[in-house]
């Protein structure tokens, strides 16, 4: 074969310049064999079996090796689509209508031991990254799945082609979201696997911390609040063993509607720094209203405010004193029995603060 191997990863295209692999150069190719693809490449790597670098992804051994472009792959295509798809840390399957399910959790939740079992019962999508279009479009990533080779060392893992672990390849329709879990693997024994349905807010609050450069993506939580209307709503699957999970697929896929309301809070405008004691808010990325709460979006972090929290986000749009805050949160809720207003809004002000919510002037 040439030395170029062209992977289809999340709608991008990562080539491969491996002709310093000779002879090893047909067993790397064989791992990506299920991603394969014939366009134009979007960023090329090159790639050796050196220990003295002058490549993009080298290592002394194709077992190194493997492990080194599995990862190096995933980061080049997370970067080319970083603006324009969400991309959650999950692994996914689809049904034959097309509808994924993405099952998403942190690094060592079992997402790829979950991939290996219940894409034998349907189609393999990837079990790294779920990258969705604001259509609801899934772009697979059916990349090589590292799996322990030893139990009693599982640190070491290799790479594994989909098609040599008897996953199914892609159904012949179109891929499109149809539901995403919250993974809650647990130690003790679960007989059957347990759904649940996840609020909004906590939906959020959850699928942050799991998505990779959701701050790049425009409107990012309103994004992620269609996303979660779109399907009807996020839930939870608690589970102790990965061959369980596929027979509540379906269960998953045909869930009732439970769509939360939602609204997004107005941005700030003010653009002047406080004056000394005035208190104002930052500018973040996105924020909404659900319910009586708020979510903010700044930075890489998710923040909740509730209680007087929303009201004091309100008054500090512009710049206020701690004394304008205490007054415009007592005409939305009262004045609080048997408390001080000053103290309660005072705290509501030091933690904005520490979590650098909110500016003060000096």
């Amino acid at each position: 074969m040439t030395g170029d191997v062209r992977v289809d990863a999340l709608g991008a295209t990562v080539g491969l310049a491996a002709s310093a692999l000779g002879d090893d150069l047909d067993t790397v190719a064989r791992l990506w064999n299920d991603s394969v693809s014939t366009a134009h490449a979007d960023v090329m790597l090159s790639v050796g079996l050196t220990t003295q670098g002058g490549f993009d992804v080298s290592a002394p051994d194709l077992h190194s090796l493997a492990a080194a472009l599995s990862t190096r792959v995933t980061l080049a295509a997370i970067e080319l689509r970083k603006s324009e798809l969400v991309m959650l840390h999950a692994c996914g399957v689809a049904a034959d209508d097309g509808r994924v399910v993405a099952f998403v959790g942190p690094s060592g939740r079992g997402k790829t031991t979950l991939a290996k079992n219940v894409a034998q019962h349907f189609g393999y999508v990837t079990d790294e990254t779920v990258g969705i279009g604001e259509d609801g479009t899934v772009y697979p990533y059916r990349k090589p799945l590292s799996i322990i080779d030893d139990p009693s060392n599982p640190g070491r893992k290799s790479q594994v082609a989909p098609e040599s672990l008897g996953l199914l390849p892609l159904p012949d329709a179109p891929l499109s979201i149809g539901a995403v879990v919250l993974l809650d693997r647990v130690a003790e024994h679960v007989q059957e696997p347990q759904v649940s349905a996840v609020p909004m807010r906590e939906a959020l609050v959850s699928m942050v911390p799991e998505l990779s450069y959701l701050p790049e993506l425009p409107r990012p939580l309103q994004r992620l609040a269609a996303l979660i209307d779109a399907i009807g709503g996020i839930c939870a699957l608690r589970y102790s063993e990965a061959d369980t999970v596929a027979t509540v697929v379906p269960t998953l896929l045909e869930r009732p509607a439970a769509i939360e309301g939602w609204s997004v809070v107005p941005p700030s405008t003010h653009a002047e720094a406080p004056s000394a004691g005035e208190y104002l808010r930052v500018l973040p990325l996105d924020q909404l209203q659900i319910g009586a709460e708020y979510v903010v979006l700044h930075g890489r972090h998710v923040h909740v405010l509730d209680g007087i929290g929303p009201a004091v986000w309100d008054a500090l749009a512009t710049p206020s004193s701690a004394a304008q805050v205490v007054d415009a949160v007592v005409a939305r809720h009262g004045r609080p029995e048997g408390e001080d207003p000053q103290v309660l809004v005072q705290a509501a002000l030091d933690a904005l603060l520490v979590a650098g919510l909110v500016h003060v002037g000096e």
